[in-house]
């Protein structure tokens, strides 16, 4: 068991292979006398990696020894105020929202003139429709003021 860097109490500790992670937790906190709802286990292997507390981890020597560490509850850890740095994305939602806003405005400046736009090229559009009518019509007219009389003006080609 290790505080602070110094070791208090060396023991071996023996887990079953079987045993789920809470019957490991209740054994190492027999061992060592300790209450194991107000303290966290961190087991570190050689090199001072931690590793996970089961019982799948191999048995260690004197060459390869685990480290257990002992501590309070979120003893390392130093809660800072809650900041949400949103300045930037406050900054990029403001631009975004700005952008859209000046589109918008253009388009309702532009609608009138957009609606005159349509209305020409529609106008425009039924003018060359009114002309290819006409255009039609007077072929139409042509081709029914054809009389027989009687006899071919021309030869036929066939």
């Amino acid at each position: 068991m290790r505080t602070d860097d110094r070791v208090v109490a060396l023991r071996e500790v023996s887990i079953p292979p079987a045993a789920e992670v809470p019957t490991v937790i209740q054994i190492l906190s027999t061992t060592f006398r300790l209450n194991s709802s107000d303290v966290i286990f961190k087991v570190r292997n050689h090199r001072g990696c931690l590793i996970p507390l089961n019982s799948l981890i191999p048995a260690n020597s004197k060459h390869v020894p685990y480290v257990l560490e002992v501590s309070k509850i979120f003893q390392h850890v130093r809660p800072a105020p809650r900041t949400i740095p949103m300045t930037v994305m406050n900054k990029s939602m403001k631009t975004r929202l700005q952008t859209i806003d000046r589109r918008i405005q253009r388009l309702e400046e532009l609608l009138p003139e957009i609606q005159l736009r349509r209305d020409e090229k529609l106008s425009q559009e039924i003018e060359c429709l009114n002309q290819k009518l006409s255009f039609l019509h007077k072929r139409m007219q042509v081709a029914d003021s054809r009389s027989w009389k009687g006899v071919l003006s021309r030869a036929p080609l066939w």
